[in-house]
Formats: C-alpha cells, sequence, structure tokens
C-alpha cells in the first residue's frame, strides 16, 4: 500500500464516507436554510388555522364576521398570532362578501415543490411562494 500504514487509508475512507453521507442528507432533506424557510411556511400555515378557527367562533357568537384580526384579538381568553414570525407583519384578513373571507400570508416556499416524507399538510393549505390567499365561507348547519 505504497508504504502508509492501513489505518491511513482506513481514516481517509471514513472521512470520504462521512462527507458523502452528509452530502447525501443534504441532497435529499434540502439544506438548513430551506428546512428553516418550510419550518416557517408551516408555522405560518398553523397561525392561519387559529385565525380561521377564531373567525368561525366569532362569527357563531356574533352571527356576523369580524372587521379586522385585531378585534379577534382583543376577545378575552383569544391568543392568536396575527403577525407573520419572520417580519413581523400582520397577516391579511378581509370580508369577502356574505359569510366569506379570506386570509393571507407571504410564503418562502412552494408546496409543491416540497419533497415527500416532510410535514404533511391538507390540499387546502397549499401555496406557492409568495403572498397568497385562502378563501373560506361561514356554512349554514344543515338540519
Amino acid at each position: 500500500m505504497n508504504g502508509r500504514p492501513v489505518g491511513t487509508w482506513l481514516l481517509v475512507l471514513a472521512g470520504i464516507v462521512v462527507v458523502a453521507t452528509v452530502a447525501g442528507a443534504i441532497v435529499v432533506m434540502g439544506s438548513p436554510a430551506e428546512q428553516r424557510r418550510m419550518r416557517i411556511d408551516e408555522r405560518r400555515v398553523d397561525d392561519l388555522r387559529r385565525i380561521e378557527a377564531a373567525v368561525r367562533l366569532y362569527h357563531g357568537d356574533a352571527d356576523a364576521l369580524p372587521g379586522t384580526l385585531d378585534v379577534l384579538a382583543a376577545r378575552p381568553g383569544v391568543a392568536l398570532d396575527a403577525a407573520d414570525p419572520e417580519t413581523g407583519s400582520s397577516y391579511g384578513y378581509r370580508k369577502a362578501g356574505g359569510d366569506a373571507f379570506e386570509l393571507c400570508a407571504t410564503f418562502a416556499t412552494d408546496t409543491a415543490a416540497r419533497k415527500p416524507g416532510g410535514h404533511w399538510q391538507e390540499p387546502r393549505w397549499a401555496h406557492g411562494a409568495g403572498r397568497h390567499c385562502f378563501t373560506f365561507r361561514i356554512e349554514e348547519p344543515k338540519d
């Protein structure tokens, strides 16, 4: 072996294996920065889910949609994250006519481009990168 001890070759081989494993993990899972963007987007969706539930509860109590997110956040016992976790800007909310409303956020990733095996997300919360609005309607209970 060219005069080098076997231990040196094993050490070099082990180093190559470690580098290849780390590179493979980054290819499969995405870079740490991409993982962070995905986690922040998942947090945005979780925040919007809570806001949607709070709007529905408000509507059930008041028989009307709230005028703003501040009205929701001011209700006793309601703790909402109504601001983007990264930028601090408020999520978008608007009445969309009748008993319909929109919730908007700006996302860093596209759910269609995510690799399988990650955090599962309902199709109704699918979004592209950039600003995206979700439309909801308050359905009257059927008797």
